[in-house]
């Protein structure tokens, strides 16, 4: 899937105020579903891209059109709490979503939002159907290319509890983009127990022409947006990567100790954490651990080609040191692609994924690049010998939140609180095989893979949280592109 984005509606999965006290101790065997029960919050969610859960469990939700939604977690109700004027072309437009860490304490009322700035890019002139301007050419010239060139844009803006000050955005971080071509724009934003924040972000990269696998086209009239050699792998580049920063008072930023380049590297950008990434949609954060988790997406060939490389291969990798992930030379550190010339449509040499070299005329950082890491869970279309409880279908692999229990939630009048089962699990879903698995770490081994509430429909999930109350957040993104689909919510 070349996907990158989509929209949701809210919705809340709670333990049912039923369910029987938890035992000391974790139980051994998870709740049966009929003690789950699935709560709508919002049916007309737009096309939504993102939420973010409050501290009093009001929802904040993006669209890609601009739009931020809440919802009062008392009242039920839903109201617009903010638009942003944004730049649409595929997949580009706001974002994500995500509230500071330290929110409702002495004063602070940040929420951090990436999106795409109007700028001047040409758009479609609604007087020509039958063309349409904002389409960046294929082929043509570096003036041409040119025009779309732009950026997402990382800020921060104050929220009072039921409106956005659009007005008062600190913007923090900018996120070159080749405009007018699609694919792999979207972001995700999350904080670690330090207060760093961690943007994933896409390769930014044109996947239709390569016939499945890796885009390396670096022929001179080809649109840049063509070879991911410009971005993923590329050290003096901020897409297809996750980046690692430290916010600080005045809406600027500071670069903690520990990413992949120490600050002053010559052709490199400190602010990476994480290199070589395709379209790492969704990531996410163990607050007592500090493993990452990323969900990578995955190329579209069918299946492996001597000539070209490996089947479609999505990965979630636990990341606990700054690292390479290989994208686009290596699917993981064991499956590479072969170096293709698209100007003869020859294949060249398998590409070493422990030396990789970026030799590619549209990279502008260091040719000699990390060793490839291995994710811990890495799959194609049909079954995986080593992970057989991930199924068949499609390739959508999303990393999701570490549920913590909490006693206190877990008590009261009426707890809705997920049971201490599931404490310390991280959560993996599927935006095209509608699941959701609870992955089980130990010691920094995987030991575990295990269906979640498989009872419960999750359509094409989207984002999900855990709340403070100990409910699970979800955003369905329903079935279809780039508008609100009916199942949506």
């Amino acid at each position: 899937m070349a996907l990158a984005l989509a929209a949701l509606m809210a919705v809340s999965i709670a333990a049912a105020p039923a369910q029987a006290k938890p035992k000391p101790g974790a139980p051994a065997a998870p709740p049966p579903d009929s003690a789950f029960q699935k709560v709508t919050l919002n049916d007309t969610p737009g096309e939504p891209v993102d939420l973010a859960v409050l501290p009093n469990s009001d929802v904040l939700h993006t669209t890609r059109q601009g739009e931020v939604w809440l919802n009062d977690s008392e009242t039920g109700l839903n109201t617009l709490a903010g638009t942003l004027d944004v730049y649409e072309h595929d997949e580009e437009g706001l974002q994500s979503i995500a509230i500071d860490p330290n929110f409702g304490k002495k004063g602070n009322n940040w929420v951090y939002m990436y999106y795409s700035p109007p700028l001047d890019t040409p758009v479609d002139d609604p007087a020509t159907p039958g063309i349409n301007e904002g389409d960046a050419p294929a082929t043509g010239t570096a003036e041409d290319f040119e025009r779309f060139k732009g950026y997402l844009q990382l800020s921060r803006f104050k929220f009072d509890g039921k409106t956005v000050d659009v007005a008062s955005e600190q913007r923090m971080l900018e996120v070159p983009v080749d405009r007018g071509i699609c694919c792999h724009v979207g972001g995700d934003i999350v904080f670690d127990a330090k207060g760093n924040l961690y943007l994933s972000t896409g390769d930014d990269t044109n996947p239709f022409s390569s016939g499945g696998y890796s885009p390396l086209d670096e022929r001179p009239e080809s649109n840049p947006a063509y070879d991911a050699q410009r971005t993923s792998s590329n050290t003096n580049d901020l897409r297809g990567k996750v980046l690692r920063i430290t916010p600080t008072k005045d809406g600027g930023y500071t670069i903690p100790k520990g990413n992949l380049f120490t600050p002053g590297t010559p052709l490199t950008r400190p602010e990476i954490y994480v290199m070589g990434l395709r379209n790492p949609f969704r990531i996410e954060l163990n607050q007592k651990t500090g493993e990452l988790y990323i969900g990578d997406y995955s190329p579209d060939a069918g299946s492996p080609d001597p000539l070209r490389g490996p089947a479609g291969t999505g990965k979630w990798a636990v990341v606990t040191e700054p690292s390479n992930y290989g994208w686009p030379y290596c699917a993981t550190a064991e499956l590479p692609y072969v170096d293709y010339d698209f100007a003869t449509n020859t294949s060249g040499e398998t590409f070493n994924c422990a030396a990789l070299v970026n030799e590619s005329p549209n990279n502008t950082g260091l040719r000699e690049l990390p060793p490839v890491a291995q994710p811990e869970v890495w799959y194609s279309y049909g079954a995986s010998p080593l992970f057989p409880e991930l199924g068949t279908g499609g390739i959508g692999p999303m990393a999701g939140p570490v549920y913590d229990f909490d006693k206190k939630a877990s008590k009261g009048r009426a707890p809705i609180a997920w049971p201490e089962y599931y404490d310390g699990k991280s959560f993996f879903y599927e935006w095209t095989r509608d699941y959701i698995k609870a992955m089980t770490m130990k010691k920094g081994e995987l030991v575990s893979i295990e269906d979640v509430v498989s009872s419960i429909v999750v359509d094409n999930p989207m984002d999900m949280e855990f709340g403070p109350d100990g409910a699970l957040y979800v955003l369905e993104y329903g079935d279809g592109y780039f508008g609100e689909n009916p199942d949506a919510q």
